[in-house]
């Protein structure tokens, strides 16, 4: 995702809100919201007239809620599968920085020495300034130029030894898995969940939340409470897929450390 590019509601709230702000976002404000809908609800209906529909509203609620519940717990699965999926890949690409690494001592010098320095500068780049760049949802140009810099020091080296073929197409395999596996890191470092899926999440919240309104509770406080608590847990929900979905941000943040293992002389 470039600079430029407009950012989604999710976007926003993943690459400018602290964890903590984040929380605040999902969790405590919708809480607030719900507890003074539940209060105007109150206000403005007569309780007479929501206990005549007690029956109804009890079997209702609960199929209502059981469909939700279902329908979140689906998106969160899938957005932890994709975040375990991003970690397994940073990890191989790491795997694919060591290989090109060490492969490159079958090769003659300058061209052993030149990998090796642009793999390192890679390797530094990308811990530094690429990890900070991903947290915001965007590839660090420094590393890009990078990347180039390794793919175009393949594409000008001339194999002279058959013994140092093997290697060499052995490194180009690596290097194009490499690339690959770095154009989706920076591909998951900014995608998150569709808008539209956003809309029928948000909307299934509001209905299931104020579905809860019409049950005429007589102590006010204790429903209160049972509205912040459903409401809390569908906001926490909320918090966990914006943290899955960006795994390079939060409180969850896949961090550099398979790149700060990788040996390199």
């Amino acid at each position: 995702m470039n600079s430029g590019a407009s950012l989604t509601i999710e976007q926003w709230i993943a690459f400018h809100l602290s964890p903590l702000q984040q929380g605040m976002v999902c969790i405590v404000l919708p809480m607030a919201i719900a507890c003074a809908g539940l209060f105007l609800t109150r206000r403005l209906v007569h309780q007479h007239f929501l206990r005549q529909h007690h029956d109804m509203a009890g079997p209702f609620f609960n199929t209502m809620g059981s469909i939700y519940g279902i329908f979140l717990a689906f998106i969160v699965a899938t957005t932890w599968q994709f975040y375990s999926a991003t970690g397994s890949n940073v990890v191989q690409e790491a795997r694919c920085l060591q290989s090109l690494h060490d492969d490159a001592a079958a090769f003659p010098q300058p061209f052993q020495g030149e990998i090796r320095t642009l793999l390192k500068q890679y390797r530094d780049s990308l811990v530094t300034d690429g990890w900070k760049s991903m947290r915001k949802g965007r590839s660090s140009p420094e590393t890009s130029a990078l990347a180039l810099k390794i793919a175009e020091a393949y594409a000008a080296h001339h194999v002279e030894a058959m013994a140092e073929s093997t290697y060499f197409l052995e490194s180009v395999k690596n290097l194009e898995a490499m690339n690959a596996l770095r154009a989706s890191r920076i591909d998951d470092a900014s995608s998150g969940l569709i808008p539209f899926l956003w809309c029928i999440v948000i909307a299934g919240a509001v209905v299931t939340i104020g579905f809860s309104y019409l049950f005429s509770a007589q102590n006010f406080p204790t429903h209160a409470v049972m509205t912040l608590l459903l409401t809390g847990l569908i906001g926490l929900t909320f918090y966990t897929i914006i943290t899955l979905d960006f795994p390079f941000t939060g409180f969850v943040a896949i961090s550099p450390e398979a790149f700060l293992r990788v040996k390199l002389l």
